[in-house]
């Protein structure tokens, strides 16, 4: 499993922006949020236990992109985005490449709202310092 301390959603959300734009990404994660929640609402109604355990799985995907959805919209433009990874996109490639590999940890149900909890109480903890 991926650490939370080389996770970082917010990058993740901004890494996007900068290469595909906020409009792309923000309809993807919208997308993301909404369709597996739909789904997965769906499957759960079903009294075959494969599709509820699928169901379920497809809820948590959809909880699972609702920070990465947040992230995107407050970042919103490109140069914001750019300003949030810094000197990481001065290899712009190598970026994309460490963030698509991060992204895959998405795909463990509810990481996305554990990370998103975990890095604001870490930046509240930092703030009050």
């Amino acid at each position: 499993m991926v650490a939370s301390r080389s996770l970082n959603l917010r990058k993740l959300a901004a890494i996007d922006i900068a290469f595909l734009g906020p409009k792309f990404v923000i309809s993807e994660y919208a997308a993301g949020v909404l369709l597996p929640l739909a789904l997965g609402f769906l499957s759960l109604r079903n009294h075959s236990l494969w599709q509820r355990v699928t169901g379920l799985y497809l809820v948590f995907l959809g909880i699972n992109y609702v920070p990465m959805l947040i992230y995107a919209a407050a970042i919103g433009t490109i140069e914001r985005a750019k300003t949030e990874l810094g000197l990481e996109l001065t290899e712009g490639r190598a970026a994309m490449r460490k963030y698509r590999l991060q992204s895959l940890a998405l795909l463990i149900p509810l990481l996305g709202p554990i990370l998103a909890i975990k890095g604001h109480a870490d930046h509240l903890s930092h703030t009050e310092k």
